[in-house]
């Protein structure tokens, strides 16, 4: 799959992007949460992400998922309405395509 139109890259410390992926997955283990993600996919569409995606959670109006980097590192995603999308990521990790098919 291809990088979506509007990423968007935010360049956090480890620290910070760690603390969101732990957010990002207890909420998605949340009674619900796969009925909300279902609805906001109803309403808003394609949200990007591939069959290695996971943890999926509907925060506010934004769709939020993780996904792993070719290099296995986990990096949490955010969806929004408009169809942007916006990576979390280490300056490390900032410059890799993120969308893969593998």
């Amino acid at each position: 799959m291809q990088q979506p139109r509007n990423l968007q890259i935010e360049i956090l410390d480890r620290v910070a992007i760690d603390d969101l992926i732990g957010k990002v997955r207890s909420a998605a283990d949340q009674p619900g949460a796969a009925d909300d993600v279902g609805a906001w996919r109803a309403a808003n569409g394609q949200d990007h992400a591939t069959a290695r995606a996971n943890s999926f959670v509907v925060v506010g109006s934004t769709l939020m998922f993780l996904h792993p980097c070719p290099d296995g590192v986990i990096l949490p995603f955010a969806v929004y309405p408009d169809g942007t999308t916006k990576v979390y990521t280490d300056a490390e990790h900032a410059g890799e395509s993120f969308y893969r098919t593998e």
